[in-house]
């Protein structure tokens, strides 16, 4: 998927591998992974790789989204953070990960930032910061809290009977709210739709970890009456076309924080 001028959504493809530079334009290094929170859908950090000046390339490193600023004709984005800083982060070895929360918390804290899921709960502000808080943090390599958008491309999606639906094509991700904006499925299961792809909310999937599939349960009748889009073919990502979509499948957008009450398709 090609750039436009100054994007406000890209692909986790198109993110995967774009440059990282600093502030005067020198090259630190590359996106090697956007890690997606698998609770909230936002992205809990990048890895990157510091391959340029730094000469840190047998590690990777957490970064907060948030650090990141797109430079759209560039194919690059500016990490404004002193060198001195980064030099003394604290990298990962590229085999061991990804980060549990409390590993992630302690690298936002590092940069200067609060964790996102932090955010609004000591003031008691409703909302999803608050139950992602709430949930607590158990994870293993078994059950992690974040998994690449690599990892989660490509997987299976299924139903609640565990009929096969298709596969999740791609992750649209809002660069400036730092989320997966939508899922791009391909629907070549028992639907028959493999002519197309279909956007659909984070929230409408549940990760299925253990048998390495993502489960969607909408009925089999609302997603055949979805507006699909040709694979290429994709429509302009803007607020208004995903407020249609997350409608159509009962959510309300994620920029706001409450669920619709309707059934799918009963608009």
């Amino acid at each position: 998927m090609a750039y436009r001028d100054n994007p406000d959504f890209l692909s986790a493809g198109t993110i995967k591998g774009d440059k990282v530079v600093n502030i005067t334009g020198e090259d630190l290094g590359k996106i090697e992974e956007i890690m997606i929170d698998l609770k909230s859908g936002r992205i809990g950090y990048a890895a990157l790789s510091f391959g340029g000046f730094l000469g840190l390339g047998d590690k990777l490193f957490a970064i907060p989204w948030q650090t990141l600023k797109l430079r759209s004709h560039d194919h690059a984005f500016v990490l404004d953070i002193p060198k001195d800083v980064l030099e003394k982060a604290e990298g990962f070895d590229k085999d061991n990960w990804p980060l549990t929360r409390e590993e992630l918390s302690r690298t936002y804290t590092y940069y200067g930032y609060q964790p996102y899921w932090q955010i609004g709960v000591a003031a008691g502000v409703p909302g999803e910061s608050q139950r992602t808080a709430q949930m607590g943090t158990v994870a293993s390599r078994d059950n992690p809290d974040f998994l690449s958008a690599s990892t989660i491309k490509g997987d299976k999606v299924v139903n609640a009977a565990g009929e096969n639906l298709g596969k999740i094509e791609e992750l649209m991700i809002d660069l400036q709210d730092g989320r997966v904006a939508y899922a791009a499925l391909s629907f070549g299961g028992f639907l028959g739709l493999g002519n197309k792809l279909f956007a659909i909310p984070w929230q409408a999937l549940q990760m299925k970890l253990h048998d390495h599939a993502i489960l969607l349960d909408i009925p089999k009748d609302v997603l055949k009456k979805a507006e699909g889009f040709d694979k290429d073919h994709w429509p302009v990502t803007t607020l208004e076309w995903l407020s249609v979509m997350y409608s159509y499948y009962g959510y309300q957008p994620y920029w706001q924080t409450q669920r619709i009450e309707n059934r799918p398709g009963n608009l």
